[in-house]
């Protein structure tokens, strides 16, 4: 016998509530990471790209703009993924006369995407092997020899350092693991500062590094990272230029380019650690990722690093239908390139941040003097200027009251050579000191290694020496939710994200002139995670497998966690079907379609009952070629959540129930979930399909006028004999 189980998320609402299109949309999106460009738009025609229906409406869009006297310049066309065009138009009256001329479908504002970097978090530099080691990585290396090999990955991204050891040091040689790939902005390239791109065909960074980072996490294969999948072979699509000539984001037309590059390559899985903007699933990106699944690729994004913001911060292109968008998990261990504190009392190796500029490392030819002054005001922040003279010597300052960039200033106004900020907690955040003013360096210590620092102080002279040595320690929130994780559901209140991975504290690749190794945090590193297992299963299976049946596998073999702040699991707006695990996916003999139901307006869509019940139907696949599967199924409740506090007033960090994690709470304030038809246990021959009908309950003792979203988890138990 073998015996197994899967689980299915389930996402409801007790009342209709979804979010309205704003008629004037803002400039600064809500989600704060895309911008709408100004006088620039897509325009999308009414048939299906790649007919000659669509290149017919091409020429007529054009003569019909002209004939309607409308100025325009076209930045690009599109007829691979997307029907249309994407345009500068300088008169803002003429857009609707644009939208009314006859090949014109609608028309979208063009936006701007950010890299998903981690917002503050505890940032240290974790050994990819600790995440292996729980997310079954690690056992489908060792005991199936799997590494990707014969799979091409595509990311889309900032570029890659591709002369990186790790990644192979080589680009488009024979035997390179990349391929494939160009630069589709250049070095100098910014959406708004310098808006017109330069392409080319190489897409080396040596300047930003997100990109390099993320390909680490999915193929590196050196002595300090091991990625996912190391074998596969890679294509690398450049759609950001360097930090520091502007706002940092790349425009929605560039990264369609790219899009359709990949998919002109076949890429076989494509991953895009970028988004925001507008969160619904028919603009332009998400519908041309959508269309990259229907064509047999599976697209995997990440959801986004907006969790303080509350419910529906997940983002596009990750919302498009079939894209597997990723939450991000904590690593369990973090190993740290050290800082060495040498005391006239005592020694200590401790932990730090990654740097608040990656293009300035902390790290240092000699060792260096560190001191802890006042600044000018009596303070200890260094918020004000310093009055004496620190030259070549490191400044220490406590966590609060200004800015990363302020700190930074004031300590390079006294001479110093690197900034230490002590966090007023034990734990670490992502610092960010950007700017053109700060060119030393500057990162963050825990709580307690500040004060171990002021203590030998007190007793005479420290002593520091950056290395590029490692130290390794637990890290106590490995296995939980990343706070900086997006909460879904979409708009139209559909399950986002889809599963989660690691990406808080993760070690990996970084360009060579950057000091080629960092620690970032973010669901850009969650999101390659998964793609690395994509490319694994293709793998395993010789891509003999769907996209359906990848998203199915990886989904339904996902562990979901426990809310620690609430008696039943945590919200699948949170984590998705849970942290995903390669080895449960591959070795699976079952699925189960659709892997995750959106219930959507339960209570005006209820047909069974006042109380709310819906119906839905799933279909069980045993992919058992000799066994028959009996399969059962427990409801696991997780927590409701709500952006309304009890008083009615919007509150950004969601309202969980049950309350606490204590909480004895009635019956009726849970909801539940039973197989209607055909009853259990369910029998399903070798290679057959089934299908069971679910009844779901709302949770009535719940008010309405709280607008909560409930959820919960189905696990199917399965068992499989020989008769």
């Amino acid at each position: 016998m073998v015996r197994a189980s899967l689980i299915l998320g389930i996402l409801a609402s007790t009342l209709a509530h979804a979010l309205p299109l704003q008629q004037n949309t803002p400039i600064k999106s809500d989600l704060g990471t895309a911008v709408i460009l100004p006088g620039s738009y897509f325009v999308e025609f009414h048939s299906e790209p790649a007919t000659l229906e669509s290149s017919r409406e091409h020429a007529s869009f054009v003569q019909q703009a002209q004939a309607a006297g409308i100025g325009m310049y076209t930045r690009n066309s599109f007829n691979r993924l997307f029907n249309g065009v994407a345009i500068d138009l300088p008169n803002p009256r003429h857009l609707e006369r644009l939208s009314a001329l006859p090949t014109v479908r609608r028309t979208w504002p063009l936006q701007m995407r950010t890299r998903s970097v981690a917002i503050p978090s505890t940032n240290v530099a974790p050994n990819l092997e600790f995440a292996h080691q729980h997310t079954g990585v690690e056992r489908a290396h060792r005991e199936l020899g799997l590494d990707g090999t014969g799979i091409k990955v595509g990311v889309i991204d900032t570029g890659v350092d591709y002369m990186h050891p790790a990644l192979g040091g080589c680009w488009k040689t024979p035997g390179c693991p990349f391929q494939y790939g160009s630069d589709f902005v250049g070095n100098g390239y910014d959406s708004v500062a310098t808006p017109h791109p330069e392409p080319g065909p190489d897409p080396r960074d040596t300047c930003d590094g997100h990109g390099t980072h993320v390909t680490g996490i999915i193929a590196a294969k050196g002595p300090k990272v091991r990625g996912v999948a190391p074998g596969v072979t890679l294509g690398a699509y450049r759609i950001f230029g360097c930090p520091g000539n502007g706002t940092g984001q790349a425009a929605d037309d560039v990264i369609l380019k790219a899009m359709e590059a990949a998919h002109a390559d076949r890429m076989d899985v494509i991953n895009m650690s970028f988004g925001g903007g507008s969160g619904w699933s028919e603009d332009p990106l998400s519908v041309a990722a959508s269309r990259m699944v229907d064509d047999g690729i599976v697209m995997v994004a990440s959801t986004g690093n907006d969790g303080a913001n509350g419910l529906y911060t997940s983002g596009s292109p990750g919302l498009g239908v079939g894209v597997i968008n990723v939450a991000s998990f904590e690593n369990w261990k973090i190993t740290s390139l050290s800082i060495d504190i040498v005391g006239p009392n005592r020694n200590k190796s401790i932990v730090h941040s990654s740097p608040g500029n990656s293009k300035f490392r902390f790290f240092f030819d000699s060792p260096a003097a560190v001191v802890a002054p006042t600044d000018s005001a009596g303070s200890v922040e260094g918020c004000a200027p310093f009055e004496s003279d620190y030259t070549g010597k490191i400044i220490m300052v406590q966590r609060g009251n200004c800015t990363f960039v302020e700190k930074a200033e004031n300590a390079q106004g006294a001479g110093a050579a690197g900034v230490l900020v002590y966090n007023s907690a034990d734990e670490l955040m992502s610092p960010t000191s950007v700017s053109p003013n700060v060119t030393i360096p500057l990162v963050i210590i825990k709580g307690d290694d500040g004060r171990f620092i002021l203590d030998e102080l007190k007793s005479g002279a420290v002593v520091l020496t950056a290395t590029n040595n490692t130290v390794s320690e637990p890290n106590p929130a490995g296995g939980q939710i990343s706070q900086f994780s997006s909460w879904g559901p979409d708009p139209e209140l559909r399950l986002s994200p889809a599963v989660g991975a690691p990406g808080g504290n993760i070690f990996s690749t970084f360009p060579l002139a950057l000091g080629s190794y960092t620690s970032l945090s973010g669901t850009s590193m969650a999101s390659p995670y998964v793609t690395g297992m994509v490319a694994l299963i293709l793998q395993a299976r010789a891509k003999r497998v769907s996209v359906d049946e990848v998203r199915q596998l990886i989904l339904g073999s996902a562990h979901p966690i426990a809310d620690r702040n609430s008696t039943g699991l945590l919200s699948p707006l949170r984590q998705g079907s849970g942290l995903a695990d390669i080895w449960d996916s591959i070795a699976s003999l079952a699925t189960v379609e659709p892997p995750q139901l959106s219930l959507n307006y339960t209570v005006a869509s209820a047909a069974k009952s006042e109380a709310g019940e819906s119906v839905r139907t799933l279909m069980l696949h045993n992919r058992s070629p000799t066994n028959f599967l009996t399969c059962t199924m427990t409801h696991l409740p997780a927590s409701s959540v709500s952006s309304f506090a009890a008083n009615g007033s919007f509150t950004a960090v969601p309202r969980l129930w049950p309350e606490a994690a204590d909480a004895q709470v009635a019956a009726n304030t849970l909801p539940g979930a039973f197989i209607a038809h055909p009853g259990l246990p369910v029998r399903i021959a070798p290679g057959a399909r089934q299908s069971v009908t679910v009844s779901i309950s709302a949770p009535v003792g719940l008010s309405a006028s709280d607008r909560w979203l409930y959820s919960g988890y189905l696990r199917f138990n399965l068992l499989w004999d020989d008769s």
